[in-house]
């Protein structure tokens, strides 16, 4: 793990010298409504799905 991490730093240092500055980048004008649709369905469907899996596990330790 030591390891991972020891390597890991300078890798991100040499990312953050080929980033680009984004100061002056304009606002943008339009929306992608289905970008936006598909992040919340898929957001919001992981979030239901996995209180759902959590209350069918407690719900089956239960009956045992």
């Amino acid at each position: 793990m030591t390891r991972l991490l020891s390597g890991l730093f300078p890798l991100l240092v040499c990312f953050s010298a080929f980033a680009e500055d984004v100061k002056d980048a304009p606002i943008p004008t339009t929306m992608n409504v289905v970008g936006i649709a598909i992040f919340l369905v898929l957001f919001f469907g992981s979030c239901i799905g996995f209180f759902g899996y959590m209350w069918w596990t407690h719900k089956q330790d239960q009956k045992k």
